[in-house]
């Protein structure tokens, strides 16, 4: 691990990119980093993989949509 940080999995990014998105009202995209990192973001960066989309529910009621969405990598 560099510096001292912890690497998040696929999961926890999952989770964080749906939480940011119902409390924030926002779109959040679960991307994996050209570096193998899972991160949740607001803007996808060049050369990551878009794993899926977190977009904030339109009716409070109803969790946030999960989107699935694959986009190639770029070179």
């Amino acid at each position: 691990m560099e510096r001292g940080g912890s690497f998040m999995t696929e999961e926890r990014a999952r989770h964080y990119a749906e939480a940011l998105a119902h409390s924030m009202g926002v779109t959040f995209y679960l991307v994996r980093s050209r570096e193998g990192r899972f991160l949740a973001v607001q803007i996808p960066s060049h050369g990551c993989e878009v794993l899926a989309m977190a977009m904030p529910s339109n009716i409070v009621d109803e969790g946030p949509r999960f989107g699935r969405e694959q986009v190639g990598r770029a070179a």
